[in-house]
């Protein structure tokens, strides 16, 4: 029977205090996810004297940052073909290095403080089921191929063992998997290591501008100089970046592989498999040898579980290899994603407040983008914009487009991601036969 865990541990050994009374601090951040700690770790590393506090509703990797399934890989923002004709190609070029900057930061980051999070680099392998597929492809390699970008086609017959019976891939690189649960939680010690203070359990009621700003809990305050708000698409009320909206995203893991079974899935411990599409399945391997595939069903809102539904994702599974035949999804869970309308992020200050700094809406490519979005912000209030080539890309910015809201939208949205996700558990085009019955690796589905 399937439960609701993540194949994560939390990484929270040890209680940390709520907010009580006023305190001052230079900088609070609140959301003590990969984007809040990034941005302390770093302000820490940048002037060591500075006083540094994160506040946290709950606790440290509670939201999206500890219920991901691990992925680490460049893109950011609409597809290459998309980004050119949409924003030009200096920014589709801008946006994918910074993206590949943003896995580098990240794998620095690792390497540099011996972060233990089980990190296999390697790879990120996108796939095509079917000809519209393999020709969206081939349009993305020709157009990262006009812009120098290191995006590499793979034909049918150079494809891995593990990704037969797809038409082409596009192989992405700098990549790597990792835990993301234990990557937070270790920036969360090595920030306190260096002097940072962090608070658990205390909902950020309010923030109130003024010569300082203060930001107040149940139960206290703090004043601080400047205020982070890294809480992606959960804080609406706490004046995080209008736009961002959350919907959560189905992933399960399996039981541990049968040796045969994991002899065959062997390359995705390194390589990734991702499905072309909206909504589309994608597969990795764990450390200790257990398949995690993700693309399961979608809900509007990021707060909220989701009622264990594993035949989705059973059949994904087992669509990709014969040797997952009698495997079971041992967990699924529900993981938070920040969506915009133009699928940009939103980086910026307050318009009416540059001393409030917001980072959120990562699209669905948060594990990179959120760390690096941190430390980016943490530069800003250390050292202003002096990287005007930076700041001139369009997602840095005080919010994303507008998102219209209300019953009638709410429910037009709920039709719509409940069409994506039955169509996205629909059997791939090229494995169905005459009769329109699936064939091959989907006839075990």
């Amino acid at each position: 029977m399937s439960g609701h865990g993540t194949p994560w541990s939390d990484g929270h050994t040890a209680s940390r205090p709520r907010l009580h009374g006023v305190r001052r601090f230079d900088v609070a951040v609140i959301g003590a996810g990969l984007t809040g700690l990034s941005a302390a770790l770093e302000l820490l590393e940048l002037d060591p004297e500075r006083r540094v506090a994160v506040v946290e509703a709950d606790q440290v990797a509670a939201g999206a940052s500890g219920r991901g399934t691990g992925l680490l890989g460049p893109r950011l923002g609409p597809a290459l073909t998309v980004a050119r004709r949409r924003f030009g190609d200096d920014v589709a070029r801008g946006a994918y290095l910074w993206s590949a900057t943003a896995v580098r930061h990240v794998l620095d980051l690792v390497e540099r403080h011996q972060i233990s999070c089980d990190l296999t680099p390697g790879g990120q392998l996108i796939v095509a089921p079917d000809e519209e597929a393999a020709l969206a492809q081939q349009r993305e390699a020709d157009a990262a191929r006009v812009l120098g970008l290191p995006v590499s086609l793979v034909e049918r017959d150079a494809l891995p063992s593990v990704a037969a019976g797809y038409l082409s891939g596009l192989r992405y690189a700098p990549a790597a998997t990792l835990d993301p649960a234990a990557l937070t939680a270790q920036l969360a010690r090595i920030g306190e290591q260096r002097g940072l203070t962090i608070f658990e359990r205390s909902p950020v009621r309010g923030i109130r501008r003024g010569l300082l700003t203060t930001v107040s809990t149940d139960d206290g305050e703090i004043v601080a100089d400047h205020v982070v708000v890294a809480v992606n698409a959960y804080g609406a009320a706490l004046r995080a970046p209008a736009g961002v909206v959350g919907v959560r995203v189905q992933a399960g893991v399996t039981e541990k592989l049968p040796k045969a079974a994991a002899k065959a899935l062997e390359g995705l411990r390194t390589e990734p498999l991702i499905e072309h599409g909206e909504l589309a399945p994608y597969f990795r391997l764990t450390p200790d040898g257990r398949l995690i595939v993700g693309g399961g069903a979608v809900r509007r809102g990021a707060f909220g579980s989701m009622a264990p539904a594993p035949g989705r994702l059973r059949a994904a599974a087992r669509q990709l290899s014969p040797a997952l035949a009698g495997v079971e999804i041992e967990s699924t869970w529900a993981g938070p994603v920040g969506m915009t309308l133009d699928g940009l992020p939103a980086v910026g200050h307050h318009p009416d407040d540059p001393q409030l700094y917001h980072a959120g809406g990562c699209n669905g490519h948060g594990l990179a983008i959120s760390a690096y979005h941190g430390a980016f912000v943490a530069r800003w209030i250390v050292n202003g914009d002096k990287d005007h080539l930076s700041f001139a890309l369009p997602w840095v910015r005080p919010k994303a487009p507008w998102v219209p809201r209300g019953r009638l939208v709410d429910h037009a949205l709920d039709r719509y991601l409940a069409h994506l996700t039955t169509a996205a558990g629909r059997p791939r085009s090229s494995d169905l036969g005459p009769t329109g019955r699936p064939v091959g690796r989907s006839a075990h589905a």
